[in-house]
């Protein structure tokens, strides 16, 4: 499958889906599930392959191009997006599940996974649980963007989904740089060093350095409000080719240069620009790549599926994440209710494919099954789980809600 062929494929779904997305059906049947399933029949009727992909061909140019830019754009409007002020107030929700639930839910996959998997790496495991650690609230919009839904829990789910990826970013790299094992141990450690310092430094040049170009032509009207759009990806682009060309890191420096944008265009239109990119344009991006994984990740993931990987993905989904998240909000004064349904709502998305992709990329053949095997099965789980009961699960906490405050 070429990128021509997905170009084309995915603006026929696009439309396709587009046509029923407001019915009733569209609440319960949602736009990753079309996609991914798209992708894997026609991988399965012969469109990627002779019953799969080959990890080399994964990594070919164009589709490489479309992971590592798809990653930056990603990160970089996930920070853009991001109001500082919801990690200061709301009982500070999001800042309780971005800096226990998180680290929780890592630590608390690994330890699972060296019971599940004890002939596995450690580096490997570790993989496992740090790209599976971060959520996707996209897969679970029909909830979160429930008019309905109180805006302390939506605002939580939004700002957490969208700092989680980037946090976990750091940790990836550093396991991935042992388990490529390139030179001894101080060069990994200041090859890692580099990109941690010297990413974070092109995305707040880049990024805030951007921003102040895009407020100073808006400010005097020289910027049409198409390419206020069109600068989200552009910088990140930018931030991303400007960190590698130093020998920094493209997606740290993506993400830091998303967060510098609020500084600079604080009440300025290119802000509202922004959230028009990531609800228009970010999404013809998400549903290719779950077009994507659907028709190369699943192909090569699925014969390497077992009981064990079934196992953890379900885990993954429930007691791994469920269980650190309660515990971060304990004390903060939510009802059970509410705290499950933070809880609940930890799908595994577009972050998890991309970073899959990364290390496909990074280790090539030496990538092990057991990576493969998990990390596809439970976003593929997650896709059809989350997305099924994010309208009912929805509209059941809305009714306990309601009925809570008229008992009161």
């Amino acid at each position: 499958m070429d990128a021509y062929q997905v170009l084309v494929a995915v603006a026929a779904l696009i439309i396709a889906y587009g046509l029923v997305s407001g019915s009733r059906a569209g609440r319960y049947i949602t736009a990753p599930m079309v996609f991914t399933v798209a992708g894997a029949g026609l991988a399965t009727f012969g469109f990627g392959g002779n019953g799969g992909v080959a990890q080399n061909e994964i990594v070919n140019e164009a589709m490489r191009l479309l992971a590592e830019f798809g990653l930056a754009i990603l990160l970089f409007t996930d920070a853009a997006r991001i109001n500082p002020s919801h990690l200061r107030k709301n009982d500070l929700l999001p800042t309780r599940m971005l800096l226990a639930g998180l680290p929780g839910t890592a630590l608390l996959g690994f330890a699972i996974a060296l019971l599940l998997f004890p002939d596995a790496q450690w580096w490997a495991l570790g993989l496992i649980a740090l790209i599976l650690a971060p959520t996707d609230a996209a897969l679970a919009q029909s909830a979160i963007a429930n008019p309905k839904m109180p805006e302390r829990i939506s605002q939580t789910l939004n700002v957490e989904s969208g700092l989680n990826d980037g946090l976990v970013l750091p940790p990836i790299l550093i396991v991935l740089g042992i388990a490529a094992g390139h030179g001894n141990e101080s060069g990994i450690a200041a090859t890692v060093a580099a990109h941690l310092i010297l990413g974070p430094l092109a995305g707040i040049v880049i990024g805030y350095g951007g921003g102040w170009l895009v407020r100073r032509a808006v400010h005097a009207r020289e910027m049409t409000p198409l390419f206020q759009r069109l600068s989200a990806p552009a910088l990140a682009i930018i931030a991303y080719a400007g960190a590698e060309a130093i020998s920094g890191n493209g997606f740290i420096a993506a993400f830091v240069a998303g967060g510098m944008l609020p500084l600079t265009l604080h009440r300025y239109n290119p802000a509202q620009r922004l959230e028009d990119f990531a609800e228009a344009e970010a999404s013809i991006l998400t549903s290719a790549l779950f077009f994507l994984f659907g028709a190369l990740i699943l192909p090569l993931g699925a014969p390497l599926w077992d009981m064990a990987a079934l196992l953890y993905a379900i885990l993954s989904l429930t007691v791994i994440r469920m269980l650190p998240v309660a515990l971060s909000l304990a004390g903060a004064g939510l009802s059970t209710a509410t705290t499950g349904l933070l809880a609940w709502f930890g799908p595994r998305g577009i972050a998890s494919v991309l970073y899959l992709l990364i290390v496909i990329q990074s280790l090539g053949g030496e990538t092990p099954d057991r990576i493969v095997s998990v990390v596809s099965l439970t976003v593929l789980i997650s896709i059809f789980v989350h997305g099924i009961s994010a309208a009912p699960l929805a509209a059941l906490y809305l009714r306990h809600a309601r009925g809570g405050k008229q008992n009161g």
